[in-house]
């Protein structure tokens, strides 16, 4: 025996007979008249680097009822015994006892209430995403593989909509328009809008309608049909194997709009026989209930993903047992995932323009298209009717006495060159200039063959918005680098 095993046979023989000196002070052991003694229970104890567990003996519990064990007053004294160290009583197949190593070690941990989506969360493996955080660490699905078909669902604000907004962001992010394409239903018109409708990975536009979302799971179920038909041919029973074929993800925000429709039962169709075709499913509901989800519904859904729930009868819809009814906050989910059922702190993703969630959206979605202020194209207009393009300061200082601080231009002008807006001069003495880019962002300014030159397509909005522009075809041809696809390993 080495000096460790050693070390820790003396560790657990201490915390073992601490466990039988409280249970014999509280008078739970019996005494054995005729042999003398005591009859003590008997356990099989394991370490590892935080706790000890003592994993009981059911038919040797030494006399002692099942209730004795799982009473909490027990639990404390025991703690007091050891020092501080935390005890509790694992009560499942069998009873097992558990003590923490270090004196005032919690058993759990509390999840943040907050997670943020960033770079460093994305797993490494081809089609997996980071669900959020359990206790343990990251929860990982794989999209492609065991999370193919997932049903999420909770009641309204609990954290559903920016759960399925994380996945298709993540990912996006991982991955390039050629390995993965997505397909959004989202009828309340608010949730994928904006960044979601100009993401490249688009397979189809946006549905909007439920007449529009019928049409698009329909095309859906045609491109899984088509690929079956191209497997067929090549002979081959994985996507994988043909070339030209990526991810292709349905989502869909609310099955309720589609309860007990055609569309629903292609929906199932789509979940039931889509993984070989690499066609995964993701279906949100913030309406749980057998009408909406039946048994057929759950069962090619086999990933159901609960938030907070009003009512016991919600998350038994979900999961098919009690338990999201307990969540109590935004954002935690409860799913059963790797054999056990977990409680995870999902990924938040947040996509408004102040600090944190400005950051979050820069790395992970696809940015606004820039647009100028009124001011602002103003002082490019000038430069370029009447300066010839020059950005130069006192003049424009002058121009704008009154309405604009020469220190505000100042400022602008070296916003403008860093971005690459406007030219760096050779020398000191020579000024700015605006760049076609930067031209492109002002009506009127240029000629619409230059205005094509970079990409871009700029016109005059009418009514309430007049005069700020509208700027089209910045998010096609290439991918943004932000979106370009990261490098992985492993399947």
């Amino acid at each position: 025996m080495t000096e460790y095993q050693e070390l820790a046979q003396r560790e657990v023989v201490g915390y073992w007979r601490a466990i039988l000196t409280t249970l014999k002070q509280r008078h739970l052991l019996k005494q054995r008249p005729q042999q003398g003694g005591y009859v003590v229970p008997q356990a099989l104890a394991l370490l590892d680097q935080e706790r000890c567990y003592f994993i009981l003996d059911m038919l040797r519990l030494g006399g002692i009822p099942r209730e004795k064990w799982l009473d909490r007053h027990l639990w404390h004294q025991w703690r007091a015994a050891l020092s501080g160290r935390k005890v509790a009583v694992a009560d499942g197949y069998g009873l097992v006892v558990i003590v923490a190593r270090k004196p005032g070690l919690p058993t759990a941990k509390r999840l943040p209430s907050v997670i943020s989506l960033d770079n460093d969360r994305l797993p490494d493996g081809l089609y997996t995403v980071c669900l959020g955080l359990d206790k343990r660490g990251p929860v990982i699905l794989d999209v492609a593989g065991a999370e193919r078909a997932i049903l999420c669902g909770g009641t309204s604000g609990s954290g559903k909509t920016n759960l399925m907004q994380s996945i298709i962001l993540q990912l996006c992010r991982k991955h390039g328009p050629s390995e993965f394409q997505v397909c959004i239903v989202d009828t309340k018109q608010v949730d994928f809008t904006g960044t979601f409708a100009r993401l490249p990975h688009l397979f189809a536009p946006i549905a909007y309608t439920i007449d529009d979302g019928a049409r698009l799971i329909e095309k859906v179920e045609q491109e899984r049909q088509r690929r079956q038909a191209l497997m067929a041919q090549a002979g081959v029973n994985d996507w994988r194997l043909l070339d030209g074929l990526g991810l292709l993800l349905l989502v869909v925000d609310e099955a309720a709009d589609f309860a007990k429709s055609a569309a629903m039962e292609t929906l199932v169709e789509v979940a039931r026989k889509g993984r070989a075709m690499g066609v995964s499913i993701l279906v949100g509901t913030q309406l749980p209930s057998a009408k909406v989800i039946d048994a057929q519904v759950r069962a090619n859904l086999p990933c159901a993903i609960a938030l907070q729930c009003r009512t016991h009868i919600e998350s038994q819809a979900i999961l098919g047992r009690g338990g999201a009814e307990s969540l109590d906050r935004p954002g935690l989910a409860m799913l059963y995932h790797d054999g056990k059922w977990r409680k995870v702190q999902t990924l938040r993703v947040d996509l408004d323009s102040d600090g944190t969630g400005a950051a979050i959206a820069e790395r992970v979605a696809v940015p606004q298209a820039p647009v100028l202020e009124e001011i602002e194209q103003e002082l490019v207009r000038y430069a370029l009717q009447e300066l010839d393009g020059r950005f130069t300061i006192n003049r424009l200082a002058e121009a704008f006495a009154g309405r604009v601080s020469r220190r505000q231009i100042v400022k602008l002008g070296q916003k403008w060159e860093m971005r690459g807006w406007l030219t760096t001069p050779a020398h000191a003495t020579d000024a700015r200039r605006v760049t076609a880019e930067l031209a492109a962002l002002v009506p009127e300014s240029l000629p619409p063959a230059q205005g094509r030159e970079n990409g871009h397509t700029v016109t005059g909005e009418t009514g309430g918005n007049r005069g700020v522009p509208t700027v089209t075809g910045a998010v096609t041809g290439t991918v943004p680098p932000f979106l370009q696809c990261k490098q992985v390993t492993g399947v």
